[in-house]
């Protein structure tokens, strides 16, 4: 059994195409199983009607009828009818003349083939009326695995490196890659995972039967080779492919295919045993290289040798994750955009090393070497040459060591003064590593009030479960117009703190640790926040009153407040137990939901399940409380979680 016993129902629902795996993962054999119907002409009208239209009663006279018979041929597929209708939603305008055109190709198409494969052919009608600039980056999407989840922002930068976008003078080229994956989505070709509180797509997938048309497209076009050893599926070796997939898993003996004009591949996605990886110097003309190493096996001080890289002149992206040491090249990568080295392990490198183009840097720093030997001006090697990165858009860097604590507030410090003023740099965003524990005593706080903020600057994070926190808010987040994501942590919130998030124009999304509450109550009021859609507001070691009044933060989306309280260091937990409600939230024209935690001796509080949260909302949104205590000062250990609508 999966799940232990209980009163909470938990069902594990597996779906398949294949009866017999169905049969076989059913407890009761047979008896449940539930074979999944077309859907009966109402749903399969509506469904057709709301995605083309937005609902039925919005259709043009018309149009009606041919839209009927369309959606009658689709014959309930749900995959058919949603693929139909985005291809002619695609449209620049709807004409009765486009409409009966793919009426009459759906009746070609469907007339020799039974009713399972009428998604397939809906799927390839879609496709071949793609234009050739779309066709091309969504059979890029052959370089994942079935299943895969992949980051918006990856398979962007990969299209852009890979000379897939298409641009005019004066445009963005990473805005339009965006475009191109929109429209995609669009025409249900790609389908959102994960979109954050201002509509943006985060994270993406591909239907499983979108796949497999990619393959076979990918494979008929000569466009790619993709092997994954771990499914048995017959694969076209074209030694004319000019992008390479290898999904070897843990295959000790898989081989890179001999035939295939190593000279040719653009693109490179290798997954697997280190012992596997085909040879880096082969493939001259690379421009996206993308490796996921693993040392199963292997001693902890072997190392993988990677600077045959630096033979890949035409490199424009390259992302590594490995857990053995990796050794990179000391020479210039005078095309490279991206460098993503994030969950890896790798040999000291001159970062003197000028990269004339990069415009995206996300970077580890290693575990083998304190972190003022990366920052600190008169140690070789530096991240001195981040400087020198005039191009620099994007700076992720996450820190795994503590081995000298007493210089971490003097390395932040000076990694502040190093990346201020970057003319071009949007986002700002570092971290700790998992695997590296703090205490509460071991904060150190910083204050990059001194830092020449960058004035393009839309996104800054900075972890709040790292060793240092902001005393407090710095003055220059006032100055800068575009910052639209903020998280940060800060020692305490005193009142001009807050005056300058709420002076802020493009502030969407608000992550804000306050470390020591203030004694008064905190008020937010009608007053700025106009464009914010997510608040996040955690106090780290207290609690405190909070009221949101009428009209506060208009565009609020989803407000998350959590307390922490340790006996300890908050002796006034008794007090909020004979007042009032903690949370007191008046009319807030957008909100949707409301999610509260109480933890350690907050969790205590066994009142604020009753009358903890006080909302006069008319519209009703869903408030989720948790009360979790931890077990840090009593031997409870429980969690209680209230929906209320």
């Amino acid at each position: 059994h999966a799940f232990p016993e209980g009163s909470r129902g938990s069902t594990i629902v597996t779906t398949t195409q294949i009866e017999d795996v169905a049969v076989a993962c059913s407890c009761h054999q047979s008896g449940h199983v539930f074979e999944m119907k077309p859907l009966d002409d109402d749903h399969s009208r509506k469904l057709f009607f709301n995605r083309l239209f937005g609902s039925e009663s919005e259709c043009p006279d018309e149009l009606k009828q041919v839209c009927d018979e369309i959606a009658e041929i689709c014959d309930g597929l749900p995959l058919a009818t949603i693929s139909i209708a985005s291809l002619l939603l695609s449209q620049p305008a709807m004409s009765n003349d486009f409409f009966t055109y793919i009426h009459q190709s759906l009746i070609s198409c469907f007339s020799a083939v039974p009713t399972s494969e009428r998604s397939r052919q809906a799927l390839n009608l879609s496709y071949n009326n793609l234009p050739r600039y779309l066709k091309t980056c969504l059979l890029y999407l052959n370089m994942y695995p079935e299943g895969y989840t992949f980051l918006k922002g990856d398979l962007v930068k990969q299209w852009v490196a890979e000379g897939l976008i298409y641009t005019t003078e004066g445009q963005d080229i990473e805005k339009v890659a965006e475009s191109y994956l929109y429209q995609l989505i669009g025409r249900s070709f790609i389908q959102p995972m994960c979109v954050n509180y201002y509509n943006e797509v985060l994270s993406c997938q591909v239907h499983d039967m979108v796949h497999d048309l990619i393959a076979h497209k990918s494979a008929e076009d000569n466009f790619m080779v993709a092997i994954d050893y771990r499914c048995q599926k017959n694969v076209s070796l074209s030694h004319k492919a000019r992008r390479l997939s290898l999904i070897f898993g843990d295959a000790r003996y898989a081989k890179t295919p001999a035939n295939i004009r190593k000279s040719l591949v653009r693109s490179v996605r290798f997954s697997g045993l280190l012992e596997s990886m085909p040879c880096l110097t082969e493939f001259k003309l690379v421009r996206v290289l993308n490796l996921q190493l693993s040392g199963q096996g292997r001693r902890d001080n072997d190392m993988a040798d990677l600077t045959g890289i630096s033979e890949m002149f035409q490199l424009g992206y390259l992302k590594i994750a490995s857990d053995v040491c990796i050794k990179l090249p000391d020479h210039v990568l005078q095309c490279l955009g991206t460098l993503d080295i994030t969950d890896a392990r790798f040999a000291p490198v001159p970062w003197d090393v000028n990269f004339p183009r990069l415009l995206h840097l996300h970077l580890s720093l290693p575990v083998e070497r304190d972190l003022l030997d990366w920052i600190d001006r008169t140690r070789p090697p530096s991240l001195m040459s981040l400087g020198k990165l005039n191009h620099l858009q994007e700076l992720h860097l996450t820190f795994s060591s503590l081995s000298t604590f007493q210089h971490v507030a003097k390395n932040m410090e000076a990694l502040g003064s190093l990346i201020g003023g970057h003319g071009n740099l949007k986002t700002i965003a570092v971290a700790q590593a998992s695997s590296v524990k703090n205490t509460a005593a071991s904060k150190t706080y910083i204050s990059w009030d001194c830092m020449e903020p960058p004035p393009l600057l839309q996104r800054f994070e900075f972890s709040p479960h790292s060793s240092c926190i902001f005393s407090q808010v710095p003055s220059w987040v006032g100055k800068v117009d575009y910052l639209c994501i903020l998280k940060i942590a800060v020692k305490g919130l005193p009142a001009h703190c807050a005056d300058i998030l709420r002076g802020l124009p493009a502030l969407a999304a608000l992550s804000l640790y306050v470390e020591t509450p203030p004694d008064d109550k905190i008020i937010f009021d009608k007053a700025g926040f106009s464009v914010l859609k997510y608040f996040k507001l955690t106090f780290m070691r207290g609690i405190a009153w909070v009221k949101f009044e009428a009209d506060a933060m208009p565009s609020l989306w989803k407000l998350k407040l959590v307390f922490d309280a340790i006996p300890p260091l908050d002796q006034q937990w008794k007090t909020y137990a004979h007042s009032t409600a903690l949370i007191n939230i008046d009319y807030m024209p957008g909100l949707r939901e409301i999610f509260t935690k109480f933890r350690g001796a907050a969790a205590d509080l066994e009142y604020v399940s009753m009358i903890g949260v006080v909302s006069n909302h008319p519209s009703n949104p869903i408030i989720d409380m948790q009360l979790a205590d931890s077990g840090s000062y009593s031997n409870k250990s429980t969690e209680t979680e209230i929906t209320t609508k």
